[in-house]
């Protein structure tokens, strides 16, 4: 096994990062932890060309700028498969996001591969090589890192600058390349990664929500959003969803009852729970007009189960005959949107998504289109 050498000063970083920005694509990968902390901490940075790679050490006294500079260089193509960590990680740090990019876990699902394609399983059907997960699950902020560690973190990058032309080629074959492409517009857009604590609320999961008690727990997730970026911590490790959501429902009016609720984390302070009464209170002054609308994913649509399955039947054909992933043409959340009548604005109808499964739910809709089985394989009629 070829000893790994891992870049932590500044001269060696200069002259690797010289020969980087000569490339046209580079592959990227990161190592991270983010267990104990709000934000990720970045553990080491490989970067891959056709010819030569290297293994990066952040948590040296090394100055990234370099690094910086090859991300934010708009001639060189950078490849990540999975990448949208990647990115968050970068752009905290960063304030930017690379750009141009390619994710060949997303390509992987115009490929026929299925819905979210795990590296070793990308590596096998290009490569034809098993990996090794043996070091998957290391302490990255251990140092010194041992060379079987840093042989794995490097393997990522050479393997997949090697997989992007045979995946690219593939999808090229298939006449994709622009569906692709505006899948990878999505991770470039700076909200899904500068979250507005205003917004958390939103992605709480909570059943048969009322509006009152959405206007509590809005406030709340935008107290604990503000509070875990100031101490670093999780979320779920200052106070978890579901308790926000108890107290939301409670509205407890004294620190006694906020104890008294099952699960009410000892990280908080008597102060914590008084900006949380304060916040109850608050809140409760909010006229109702102004009180959060009850999203249409959080609503229980009561739609007749046989109909779903009828809709999941033609999803699940048009991803066979398209090759394309079911996960990536729509989820079932918008099927129960369809079923309920709530179409208007719906991404699966418009552009690729409508061409290879939106206007054939139209079909069906209208009566236009049934299901036969020959030859032990479903068929779709068209009248």
């Amino acid at each position: 096994m070829d000893k790994v050498n891992i870049i932590n000063d500044n001269n060696t970083l200069k002259k690797f990062c010289n020969k980087c920005i000569k490339e046209k694509v580079l592959a990227i990968d990161t190592e991270f932890i983010r267990e104990n902390t709000y934000y990720p901490i970045l553990c080491l940075v490989q970067i891959a060309s056709d010819s030569f790679s290297a293994v990066i050490d952040p948590l040296s006294e090394i100055d990234m700028e370099p690094v910086w500079a090859i991300l934010s260089n708009e001639k060189i193509l950078k490849v990540f498969h999975a990448g949208r960590q990647d990115l968050e990680i970068f752009f905290n740090l960063t304030g930017k996001i690379p750009k141009p990019i390619y994710d060949t876990q997303i390509a992987a699902m115009f490929c026929g591969l299925g819905d979210q394609v795990s590296y070793d399983r990308l590596v096998n059907k290009f490569l034809g090589l098993n990996i090794s997960k043996e070091s998957q699950f290391s302490n990255w902020l251990q140092r010194p890192l041992t060379n079987k560690q840093l042989q794995y973190a490097l393997s990522d990058v050479n393997y997949l600058i090697k997989i992007f032309p045979l995946i690219k080629k593939t999808i090229k074959e298939t006449n994709r390349a622009e569906w692709v492409e505006k899948e990878f517009q999505y991770l470039t857009n700076k909200k899904i990664y500068d979250i507005n604590p205003n917004e958390v609320w939103k992605k709480i999961k909570i059943k048969n929500p009322k509006r009152e008690v959405l206007n509590i727990l809005k406030y709340l997730a935008e107290w604990r959003e503000i509070e875990c970026k100031k101490r670093n911590l999780p979320r779920n490790r200052l106070i978890r969803d579901e308790i926000l959501v108890t107290i939301s429902q409670l509205k407890p009016n004294d620190i006694f009852s906020i104890k008294k609720i099952r699960g009410i984390p000892k990280i908080l302070c008597d102060n914590d729970l008084n900006s949380i009464l304060k916040i109850i209170k608050i809140s409760d002054k909010i006229e109702s007009n102004k009180w959060p609308k009850i999203p249409k994913y959080s609503k229980k649509l009561n739609v007749n189960k046989a109909s779903l399955d009828l809709l999941k039947l033609l999803l699940s054909y048009c991803s066979q005959k398209s090759g394309l992933a079911e996960k990536l043409i729509v989820d079932a959340d918008e099927l129960r949107l369809i079923l309920d009548g709530q179409m208007e604005g719906l991404e699966v109808f418009k552009g690729w998504r409508n061409e290879i499964f939106g206007k054939f739910v139209n079909l069906l809709l209208s009566g236009k289109i049934a299901f036969t089985i020959k030859d032990n394989k479903i068929k779709k009629i068209e009248f």
